[in-house]
C-alpha cells in the first residue's frame, strides 16, 4: 500500500470513530444520567453542547485551513477527541461533562471538515463513499459496544474510555501518516473569495440543511410513527429503524465500488426523486410490511446525496475555497438537525405522531427542489476556475 492509500485508510478509520460517540450516548445515557444525578431529558443539553461545538468548528474550518495544513488539523482533532472522551468516562461533575461534550463536538467538526475537504479535492466519488461508509459503520458499532458492555455488567464509562484510547491511537497514527498528504494541501496566505458564486454557497448550504432534516429526522422520529400511528410492534419497529440506517450504509458501500462510473448530477436527481417516493409510501401505505420496506428503501435512496454533494464541492468552488464551502455545508447540516428535528417535535406536540411521515415527505420535496436548483445554477456558472 502506497503512502497516500495508507493515509486514506486511516482517514476512513477516523470516520468510524467519528460516528461512534454520539450514537453510543443514546444507549449509555440512562446509566450515565443515573450516575450523574441527571434526568433523561437532559440528554438534550448534551447533544446541544456537542452540536454547538461541531457547528463552530466547521464554520471556522476555512480559516483554520488558511492558517494550518491538513495534517496538524487531523492530529489536533484526534487528540482533542481523545481528551474529551477521557473526561466523559471519568468525570462525575455535570459542568465538566457538558464541557467535554462541547470539546468532542469541536474535535468532530474539525475532523469531519478536514477529511471531507481532502477527499473532495484529492480523491473522488468512490473514496467519498468509502469514507462515509466508515461513519455509518461507527454509528452502528457505538450502540452495540455499549449494549454489550452493559450486558456483561460493565459500566458505560468503560465504553467511553475505550473510545478515548482508540482516538489517542488515531492521533499517534496520524502523526506518522500525514506526510503522505498531497503537496497542494497547503495553507493559503489570503482568504480565497467566492465572489460570483455566493448563490452557490447559499444553495449548497440549503441542500445540506434539508438533507440533514430528512436523514436524521427519519432516523429519530420514524420509530414513534411506526409504533403509535401504524400499530407496528416495538421490536419490529426498532429492527426497521436499524435496517434503515443499515441501508444507508450499504448504499455508501455501493458508491465506494461504482462511484467513479456514475454521473454525480444524474445520481443526485435520481436519489432525490427516490427519497420523495419512498417516504410517500411510508406515509400512505396501509400494509405494515410495505411501510417498513419503503422505510428501508428510503435509507438506501438518499445515502449517496451527502457524499456526492461533497465530491462536487471542489468543482463548484475551486480547490482553494473548498475548505470554506465544506465547513459551511456541514454547519448547515448541523443546524438542519437542530431546527428541523425540533420543529418536528413541535408539530408532534400540536398534531400528534401522524404528522411525522407527511412532514418528512415535505422535507424530502424541499431537498429535491434544492438539489435541482443547485445543479441548475452550478451548470449555468460552469466549473470554478482553477
Amino acid at each position: 500500500m502506497n503512502p497516500r492509500d495508507r493515509l486514506f485508510a486511516v482517514m476512513t478509520g477516523s470516520f468510524v470513530l467519528l460516528g461512534m460517540p454520539m450514537a453510543a450516548i443514546g444507549v449509555a445515557w440512562p446509566s450515565a444520567a443515573n450516575d450523574l444525578g441527571r434526568t433523561l431529558g437532559e440528554l438534550g443539553l448534551v447533544t446541544a453542547a456537542y452540536g454547538a461545538g461541531y457547528t463552530v468548528s466547521t464554520l471556522a474550518s476555512g480559516e483554520v485551513t488558511r492558517r494550518f495544513t491538513t495534517g496538524p488539523q487531523l492530529v489536533a482533532a484526534a487528540g482533542a477527541a481523545a481528551a474529551s472522551l477521557a473526561i466523559l468516562s471519568l468525570t462525575g461533575a455535570w459542568a465538566a461533562f457538558l464541557a467535554a461534550a462541547l470539546l468532542l463536538g469541536l474535535a468532530g467538526g474539525m475532523l469531519d471538515a478536514a477529511v471531507n475537504t481532502y477527499v473532495a479535492v484529492h480523491r473522488g466519488p468512490r473514496s467519498m463513499g468509502i469514507v462515509h461508509t466508515g461513519f455509518g459503520i461507527g454509528s452502528a458499532l457505538g450502540p452495540l459496544i455499549v449494549t454489550g458492555l452493559l450486558a456483561f455488567g460493565a459500566s458505560w464509562r468503560v465504553a467511553f474510555g475505550l473510545l478515548a484510547v482508540a482516538d489517542l491511537v488515531l492521533a499517534v497514527v496520524f502523526v506518522f501518516v500525514v506526510g503522505a498528504l498531497d503537496r497542494t494541501s497547503s495553507r493559503h496566505e489570503q482568504r480565497p473569495s467566492a465572489v460570483g458564486r455566493r448563490s452557490l454557497v447559499v444553495l449548497s448550504v440549503v441542500v445540506f440543511f434539508f438533507y440533514a432534516g430528512v436523514a436524521a429526522g427519519t432516523g429519530a422520529w420514524i420509530f414513534s410513527f411506526l409504533t403509535e400511528s401504524r400499530g407496528i410492534g416495538s421490536t419490529a419497529a426498532g429492527m426497521a429503524v436499524a435496517a434503515y440506517w443499515g441501508a444507508l450504509t450499504v448504499s455508501r458501500v455501493v458508491l465506494g465500488f461504482i462511484g467513479d462510473r456514475v454521473r454525480a448530477d444524474r445520481a443526485l436527481a435520481m436519489s432525490g426523486v427516490a427519497t420523495v417516493l419512498t417516504l410517500a409510501v411510508v406515509w400512505g401505505a396501509p400494509v405494515p410490511w410495505i411501510v417498513i420496506s419503503a422505510l428501508i428503501a428510503s435509507g438506501f435512496a438518499h445515502g449517496w446525496i451527502f457524499p456526492l454533494e461533497m465530491v462536487l464541492t471542489s468543482q463548484r468552488f475551486g480547490d482553494s475555497y473548498t475548505a470554506w464551502a465544506v465547513g459551511y455545508q456541514i454547519a448547515g447540516a448541523n443546524v438542519g438537525v437542530a431546527v428541523l428535528l425540533g420543529g418536528i417535535g413541535l408539530l408532534v406536540t400540536e398534531f400528534g405522531v401522524g404528522v411525522i411521515a407527511p412532514t418528512l415527505v415535505v422535507l424530502a420535496v424541499a431537498l429535491l427542489a434544492s438539489i435541482a436548483a443547485l445543479g441548475f445554477t452550478s451548470g449555468r456558472r460552469g466549473p470554478a476556475p482553477a
